[in-house]
């Protein structure tokens, strides 16, 4: 809670000069809303699935083995 804390304070407090502030905040937001739109599509399109459903965490730690992916291209190429 301290570090949450601490982060929200530096970035209320980032800059002492307004238009640094407002700069900073939005290439900030920028750079967010990239990652934000990268991600969609890579869920979408590249992983095929629905983007804010929730997934198992059995799935979620099978995922880390590179074997996942080779099974489930073998299971859409056979049907």
């Amino acid at each position: 809670m301290i570090g949450i804390a601490g982060t929200v304070y530096m970035i209320i407090n980032i800059s002492t000069d307004p238009a640094e502030r407002l700069m900073i905040w939005l290439v900030t937001g920028i750079t967010f809303l990239i990652l934000f739109v990268y991600s969609v599509i890579w869920i979408k399109f590249k992983m095929k699935i629905p983007v804010f459903k929730s997934v198992p965490l059995e799935k979620v730690m099978a995922m880390e083995n590179e074997m996942y992916y080779i099974i489930r291209k073998r299971r859409k190429l056979c049907r």
